[in-house]
This record gives structure tokens, C-alpha cells and sequence, in this order.
């Protein structure tokens, strides 16, 4: 299925015009709980839906875990949507998706308020079981419309810009380097990362337009480069930090990266993007090391255990066991 996409300032409108094509009697809202009304979408969205029987989900949090999903699909079912809209972070739109998939697979729109993990563009949704990650995955789960509209991403407060441009900055590099990449997902990776590596500075530091409307663009690109490549090595040790510890998502994952691309002995056309610029990013963001999330040790055997083994397998090169152990040692 190809997505009709809707990218730049003030194309939120378009889901008025999505809603009139459409008609439908009912709609499913899936949002975030703060993130809806500061980033200004609500009412956009409102208005698109003011004659509409709507059914607004929420009751869900940061982390899609597998009994959420199962109660958002109670939910959904007992309304019977025509139409589902996804307005939030990747947790959101993921959500959403999930839900969708399981339940019926009604036509979806998702609108991001988050610069970062592409959820709208992809065709999956990250959803943990009993601790773990899992992914579902199928070319019925990418939304039918994707709307990405830098002004919603204005208001982000800082530690969140700052996490979802890091996940966003790993997708595209990883997807360059995957051992699934393909000429089309390079094409969308290296576009993202050019976006995203001269712009992440000033869209998190400076909330200048221009700068978070490119890297909502990168953001998005890189959605579209990881939904053919997959990500690799540092989103497969990232996981269980998230769940366990609380690490934002995309600071467990970037906190690998300059590591993972020594090891990969990987270079970039561009030389200005290598391992000791990506530390020094990363320095300026005050990410320093795991211990500042509390993490130990003794936390680590459980944490090497609970790699996820199938996004370590597009990484270019083999990692065993040991060498596991080493990247989360070095970054303690």
C-alpha cells in the first residue's frame, strides 16, 4: 500500500480535507495525555471532527505494553470506528496502529508531534510482552495518511526533542549500514541523516523553524528508510533499558552509536559525521553514560540476555556474546 503523505507547515489542515473525502460515521482518536493540547493540534483536530461521533483513547503510557493493546482493542470494537487518527509521539501513533491492525484495519491517519521515530511512516509497532519487545509487523499496518506538520513539533519540551532526533539520527545511520538496506532505503536514510545532522543542533537548542521543520522531514525520512532496512545493533541493546530503567527510547539507542560504529569500521561520505563528532553530540546533551539512569553492573548479565536477536542480525557485522557484554560495559 502507498502512503498519501502531507508534509510541511500547516498541512495539519488536510485531515479536515481527509475526513470530507472519507465520510465516516465514527472516528477512533488515539492521543497523547499533555502532548495533545500543547502541540497545538488539538484543535485542528477538533474542528476536522466537530461533526463526527468520535471515541477519544488515551489510557495508555509511555511503553505499549501488550495488555494496553488488548484494552484499546476492547475499546475499539465495542465503538466500531470507521477511521482511526493517531496524534502524538511514536508510543501514540504505535498504539494506534496496533490497535487498528489487530482490531479491523480501518483507513489511519498519523499525525506526529514528536521530530523522531518515524512511527507514521513505518509498518510496524514496537509493543512489549511479559518484558520483552516484540514487533508487529505487516504492509497492512502503515498508516494510510501521514501528516507531518513541523508546527505541531514547536512545543516539545526539550529532553523529549532531544531523545526522539537521537533515535531518528540512529535510524538513519543504522539504515545505511543494515544488512537489509536496499538502494531505495539508503536513498531515504542518507537524506534523513544529511536533515538531521545539520539541523539537530539548532532544533532542540534554539527551536528555530527551519531547523525542526528539516528534522521532522529527516525523522520522517528515516520512518521510511527502516520500514525496508530495520534498525541494527544499537536499537537491539536499547530495549531493555528502556523497559527496565526508564532510558528514553532514543538515548538507549544512540548511547551505543559511536561504539557500534567503530566497530562496524564504518565511514561516511560525509566525514564531518563520525564516531568523535557523534560523541561529542551526544556530550552536549549531557548523555554521558548508563549510571545516570542508575544502571550497574550487576544490571548487566540481565540486560545482555535481553538483546533483541533479530535486530542484531542486520548489523554488518557479527557481535557474540562477549562483545555484547563489552558495549554495555563501555558506556556504564
Amino acid at each position: 500500500m502507498k502512503q498519501i503523505e502531507y508534509i510541511g507547515t500547516g498541512e495539519i489542515s488536510k485531515l479536515a480535507e481527509i475526513v470530507r473525502e472519507l465520510a465516516p460515521k465514527k472516528v477512533f482518536l488515539v492521543t497523547g495525555k499533555k502532548s495533545y493540547d500543547a502541540s497545538g493540534a488539538s484543535q485542528s483536530v477538533a474542528n476536522a471532527l466537530a461533526e463526527i461521533n468520535v471515541l477519544s483513547y488515551s489510557n495508555f503510557g509511555a511503553l505499549l505494553l501488550q495488555e494496553d493493546v488488548q484494552k484499546g482493542i476492547g475499546a475499539y470494537t465495542a465503538f466500531g470506528p470507521d477511521l482511526v487518527v493517531a496524534v502524538g509521539g511514536g508510543h501514540v501513533i504505535d498504539m494506534a496502529k496496533a490497535i487498528n491492525f489487530l482490531a479491523s484495519k480501518k483507513p489511519l491517519v498519523a499525525i506526529p508531534t514528536t521530530a523522531g521515530t518515524g512511527s507514521e511512516a513505518t509498518q510496524f509497532a514496537v509493543v512489549y510482552k511479559n518484558g520483552l519487545k516484540t514487533s508487529l509487523e505487516s504492509p497492512e499496518m502503515l498508516p494510510t495518511f501521514a501528516i507531518v506538520d513541523p508546527e505541531l513539533v514547536m512545543s516539545v519540551p526539550k529532553d523529549i526533542a532531544i531523545a526522539s532526533a537521537l533515535d531518528a539520527l540512529c535510524q538513519s545511520i543504522e539504515s545505511v549500514w543494515s544488512r537489509r538496506a536496499t538502494d531505495e532505503s539508503r536513498l531515504y536514510a542518507r537524506q534523513a541523516l544529511e536533515l538531521i545532522w545539520r539541523n539537530i543542533i539548532s532544533a532542540i537548542e534554539e527551536r528555530d523553524p527551519a531547523a525542526v521543520a528539516a528534522l521532522s522531514i529527516g525523522a520522517h525520512l528515516a520512518g521510511k528508510a527502516i520500514t525496508i532496512s530495520k534498525t541494527t545493533a544499537c536499537h537491539a541493546f536499547s530495549y531493555g533499558l528502556t523497559y527496565h530503567f526508564k532510558v528514553p527510547h532514543g538515548i538507549a539507542a544512540a548511547i551505543f552509536l559511536p561504539g557500534v560504529w567503530k566497530y562496524n569500521d564504518f565511514n561516511y561520505p560525509d566525514a564531518s559525521i563520525n564516531e568523535v563528532s557523534i560523541k561529542e553530540l551526544l556530550k552536549r546533551f549531557d548523555i554521558l553514560a548508563l549510571s545516570q539512569w542508575g544502571i550497574t553492573a550487576a544490571d548487566l548479565p540481565s540486560l545482555v540476555a535481553e538483546v533483541n536477536v533479530e535486530r542484531l542480525d542486520n548489523n554488518p557485522r557479527t557481535i557474540s556474546q562477549e562483545g555484547i557484554s563489552r558495549f554495555y560495559s563501555e558506556v556504564l
